[in-house]
């Protein structure tokens, strides 16, 4: 049992070691040393300092409330209170005269998050455990044991510039950066990423983009993310770190395919689990109602995409960038605001082969092998294993036969 428990330890600093490293490799071993990374580098994403700040608080409060038990709706109640303050703040935020107000309604929050994290992180590791993704070994069976175990922290996610060739929609570069960059500081980044540097032309298209999170240990999830948002940014951000156990994850900078299967894995598991969560844990959080949407932004993208590819590869790079930023205006008009959208913006969404911005058939195909596979849980398990397009059509085949 000792020795179960100690290796236990081990993986669990080798998670923590591996979350670490992959920022820094994403920040560090993109590119060269260039005006590129000197913009990024002078607001870069510290994330050993993060690591360093909070892996230590949250274990600290997990072993100092070791024995605690709440009813579901003592549970319930915390999490309608913390979701009701973070309304409650932002309408406060917005009014000057309300700062007193403001200040205790923040004081409360903060004695709410640490308690509200482990509800969740509680609640999230039920359903994974019930989805059959927790650790059995030999001799040890009974444990169910998952690994790594739920943790996130509430914070301000990092956010990201990404870089594409002009003349093509790939990322080319990414680098963490320090969240609540404000506009002025983020529109200086991408001009000095952008700028010429041996011709007269720019070359590169970039663009900073927000997260709602990020795999560290703990990950961080966007405090200002609602309920069912934060549940699915929860799940998302631990299937990452759960991947990094298999093929699929320690293969994650191999290649581009590699790294579009591995989020897009990520994204379609994080809501199958979310909704798996939710009808376990009811949501004890009003939601707003319901609005039908105006028009299909993901078809609309979708067919921009495939113009834009099409321009592109026909050499018509200006044509292209003209007629991103004249839909641009259109989705905006529509109620859909996208601050800028590029090169850049198709090549970082494209990752995500599930997304609007994507046409990638890997999308269609994880989808089609999550339907197979019956359960979030098992998906996660068959998916893992795969590092290329032509696996995942082996393993669908597979299913099928």
């Amino acid at each position: 049992m000792r020795g179960f428990l100690a290796a236990y330890a081990v993986l669990l600093s080798l998670a923590t070691g591996l979350a670490v490293a992959g920022g820094i490799i994403l920040f560090d071993e993109t590119g060269p040393s260039d005006r590129i990374e000197a913009a990024a580098d002078r607001h870069a994403y510290d994330v050993l300092g993060w690591e360093i700040r909070h892996l230590p608080g949250k274990w600290l409060y997990k072993l100092g409330h070791l024995f605690d038990s709440r009813s579901d709706a003592e549970a319930n109640e915390t999490l309608r209170r913390y979701f009701a303050l973070l309304d409650e703040i932002q309408v406060a935020s917005r009014d000057a005269a309300q700062s007193g107000r403001l200040e205790a309604l923040e004081a409360e929050r903060a004695s709410l998050e640490n308690t509200a994290e482990d509800i969740l992180e509680g609640r999230a590791t039920a359903v994974l455990k019930d989805q059959g993704l927790a650790v059995r070994p030999p001799l040890f069976s009974n444990l169910g044991l998952l690994f790594p175990p739920v943790d996130f922290e509430l914070d301000s996610p990092p956010r990201v510039l990404a870089v594409s060739p002009r003349e093509r929609i790939e990322l080319d570069r990414s680098y963490l950066l320090a969240p609540g960059l404000d506009r002025d500081t983020v529109d200086d980044i991408e001009r000095q990423a952008e700028a010429p540097e041996d011709s007269a032309e720019r070359s590169v298209s970039a663009l900073v983009v927000p997260t709602g999170g990020v795999a560290t240990y703990p990950s961080v999830v966007s405090q200002f993310a609602s309920y069912e948002s934060l549940v699915t940014g929860i799940l998302h951000e631990w299937v990452h770190q759960y991947l990094v156990l298999f093929p699929l994850g320690r293969s994650y900078f191999a290649s581009h395919e590699v790294r579009t299967l591995n989020e897009t894995v990520a994204d379609l598991a994080g809501r199958e689990l979310a909704r798996v969560f939710f009808e376990r844990y009811p949501s004890p959080v009003a939601a707003p109602p319901a609005e039908p949407p105006a028009f299909d932004f993901t078809a609309e993208m979708r067919a921009l995409r495939k113009r834009v590819e099409e321009l592109l590869t026909a050499g018509r790079v200006e044509q292209a960038e003209a007629l991103m930023e004249r839909k641009r205006d259109e989705f905006e008009a529509e109620g859909v605001y996208i601050r800028r959208l590029n090169q850049a913006y198709f090549a970082f969404h494209g990752f995500y082969a599930d997304s609007p911005g994507s046409i990638d058939p890997i999308g269609p195909k994880l989808q089609k092998l999550l339907e197979s596979a019956g359960s979030p849980g098992r998906f996660l398990q068959l998916a893992a294993g795969i590092t290329s397009a032509a696996e995942l059509d082996r393993l669908l085949a597979d299913e099928a036969g």
